[in-house]
């Protein structure tokens, strides 16, 4: 079995490239980001359960960010420590994933994917626990026509050596990258179209192929006006440390006596272009559990895009994901020469469709 890992592909923009494919639309996690979302889809956890809430969060037991994708710590070492480092909770909760199953049931589980060799984070040891990552010695792809040739070459090398056990394959294909810069553009179009093809070859030699994506991406439209707002409250005065969160997600860490009055200044600074919520409220609404993971590492006040014009951490964005538009939280599930039910219960994916609006679910 191969499943392709289609990092940043809406569910609208697969359904008019992957013409060979089956597709079925599912729900993307909350929030609607890689580090969350391809951790879920690789161990069926909620967030809430593996810790993965977005890429930028309070380290546990600690005034410290972490940054779980690139390993990259803020703050000083013992600033507001618990305990000792080595009895602190993990900001990523490692658990079984599908490749710690397939080789319980005696298949060879690879993946394959130069990005993810990069990174040295917690996040991604998570990711591929009990798989074997093969990455080359090629760096990573400049455009996205190389990203997927890449992967196609990286899947045929595979294909190539001989072996007894069954594989199960998984292929992270980054288009997230290209995305971010250029949006859903005639590039990205050609590149899937390529992809679909490959696939389908592959199934026609009898493999099971599949994919699915982690999130889509919305365009946004950065405001100086709105962006001076967010800092003027992410600030040393109000804040104990600097905000987290995942891109149209984001959160603050208020000071004592400071989260009243924080929550009534967001909520006027922002007015239509974000909702502002406590911990609690997430869980009222159903997005997230008010568990004791999601309160070791999320601040007190969260801030969901409702517009474009919400200020993202990267203002180069064209594009960005984090929040709960369709074209965020709706993604892709595809099989290639798959039977019927292979559709019906997708194991490494997110929930089912329907997908959330912009508008929020009701408490």
């Amino acid at each position: 079995m191969i499943v392709l890992a289609l990092d940043g592909l809406a569910f609208h923009v697969a359904a008019q490239t992957l013409a060979h494919a089956e597709l079925v639309a599912l729900r993307s996690t909350f929030p609607s980001t890689s580090a969350t979302a391809w951790l879920t889809s690789v161990t069926g956890l909620e967030p809430s359960e593996h810790g993965a809430l977005g890429s930028v969060y309070r380290e546990p037991g600690t005034e410290r960010l972490v940054n779980v994708v690139s390993g990259e710590v803020t703050g000083p070492a013992g600033s507001g420590a618990a305990r000792d480092s080595a009895e602190r909770e993990p900001a990523v909760l490692s658990a079984p994933t599908i490749f710690d199953r397939a080789r319980t049931l005696g298949a060879e589980p690879l993946a394959v994917g130069a990005e993810l060799a990069a990174l040295r984070g917690p996040w991604v040891s998570a990711l591929l626990r009990g798989a074997t990552l093969r990455a080359g010695s090629e760096s990573p792809a400049r455009t996205v026509s190389a990203v997927v040739e890449r992967v196609v070459r990286d899947v045929e090398a595979v294909f190539a050596r001989p072996r007894v056990d069954p594989l199960l394959l998984w292929a992270y294909v980054n288009l997230d990258d290209h995305i971010h810069r250029s949006g859903y553009d005639a590039p990205l179009l050609a590149a899937l179209r390529r992809l679909d093809e490959a696939a389908s070859r592959w199934a026609d030699r009898g493999w099971a192929v599949l994919a699915h994506a982690d999130h889509g991406q919305t365009p946004v439209m950065p405001d100086a006006q709105l962006a001076a707002r967010w800092n003027a409250l992410d600030d040393p005065r109000y804040c104990r440390i600097p905000s987290g969160g995942a891109g149209r997600v984001r959160w603050l860490y208020p000071r004592p006596g400071q989260q009243d009055r924080l929550a009534r200044e967001l909520r006027a600074a922002f007015d239509e272009h974000a909702f502002v919520l406590t911990p609690e409220e997430l869980d009222g609404r159903g997005l997230m559990e008010d568990s004791p993971i999601v309160r070791a590492r999320i601040g007190e006040l969260v801030a969901i895009a409702a517009s474009p014009r919400f200020p993202v951490p990267d203002p180069g964005s064209s594009y960005e994901h984090g929040s709960l538009t369709e074209d965020e939280m709706l993604v892709p599930f595809a099989a290639w020469g798959a039977p019927p039910h292979a559709l019906a219960a997708p194991a490494s994916a997110a929930s089912a469709a329907p997908a959330y609006t912009s508008a929020l679910p009701p408490s």
